[in-house]
């Protein structure tokens, strides 16, 4: 069966997903919410896997309630946290809970998360992970037995501009290609130029590419990005304009200045990211402010989204 999104982007459509927060505990209310806040402003929701380390709620479990709440889910599924046996048997449960798009990652270091000490799995690696996938889809294992049913997966991975070196990156971008990775969906991009030259690097494999966008909600959260989370920098220029925003201010103006400049610094990265010959679309990433998705997508002339 085709997903929507293999659809649309098989039909040229600039594509919109939006990316919500996993609860921290048990209380699946949060994701039917968050599902029918951003609904109608994308085309499919991404559920995370234990981003940054920290648990929540099973991303099998979340992109079932967000199928339940009338929305196309793409589930993350992070290989730190699992060997071939898990990776096997979570994939079995998720597609039949409804799951049809996938999407493969390495996952964050445990040391940048709420556990540190937790030992991590990475049995496979995110290519042979992508690998194992597409042999499911023949009706085989990981070792040839065959299945008593077969998930037919739309298989998305990551890649990411943000690195050093954009000839390796491509170079491992192809290699997933290769192992069955039918979509990519970027780190999040604060220097489109970045991802205007790896595309031009790229342009020979013809990847379907959905850029990511997170819009920041305060100085803070700009910092914390710039000093926790492994591989994302926010260049200087940005950091100031958002400390800048709310220089002089009460809490309650800085906070609404502070927002502001952050939904404005997105709408300028949407629209340089739009002008980058090979992109498909964006993935709107509402980290800890699901609302800003509805905003970009408003603002950003995203909308109305394809029936």
């Amino acid at each position: 069966m085709e997903t929507r999104l293999k659809r649309l982007l098989d039909e040229g459509e600039f594509v919109v997903t939006a990316e919500i927060g996993a609860p921290h505990g048990t209380d699946s209310n949060l994701i039917k919410e968050r599902t029918k806040m951003v609904r109608k402003f994308c085309d499919a929701i991404n559920v995370p896997d234990n981003a940054l380390g920290i648990p929540t709620m099973s991303s099998a479990i979340c992109a079932h309630y967000v199928l339940g709440s009338g929305a196309e889910p793409i589930m993350h599924m992070t290989t730190r946290d699992r060997n071939r046996i898990s990776i096997q048997s979570e994939l079995y449960g998720a597609y039949a809970l409804g799951v049809r798009n996938i999407l493969f990652i390495a996952g964050d270091h445990a040391k940048h998360g709420t556990h540190p000490g937790a030992k991590e799995v990475y049995d496979l690696d995110t290519v042979k992970a992508i690998e194992l996938t597409s042999n499911l889809r023949q009706g085989v294992d990981f070792v040839g037995d065959e299945l008593e049913g077969a998930p037919q997966f739309y298989i998305g991975a990551t890649l990411n501009p943000n690195t050093p070196s954009l000839e390796e990156q491509v170079l491992l971008t192809e290699k997933k290609q290769a192992a069955g990775a039918q979509f990519f969906q970027t780190q999040a991009i604060f220097d489109p130029t970045r991802l205007k030259d790896f595309m031009s690097l790229a342009t020979s494999l013809n990847l379907k590419v959905l850029a990511g966008i997170i819009p920041l909600r305060d100085i803070e959260m700009a910092e914390f990005m710039n000093n926790q989370v492994p591989e994302i920098t926010v260049p200087k220029e940005i950091v100031s304009r958002m400390r800048d925003a709310g220089r002089g201010l009460d809490e309650t103006q800085r906070v609404v200045a502070e927002r502001n400049e952050g939904i404005q610094i997105a709408l300028e990265l949407l629209g340089s990211i739009r002008k980058i010959k090979g992109i498909n679309g964006v993935h709107l990433m509402g980290v800890g402010w699901t609302e800003s998705i509805i905003e970009l997508s408003r603002l950003g002339n995203l909308l109305p989204r394809p029936k």
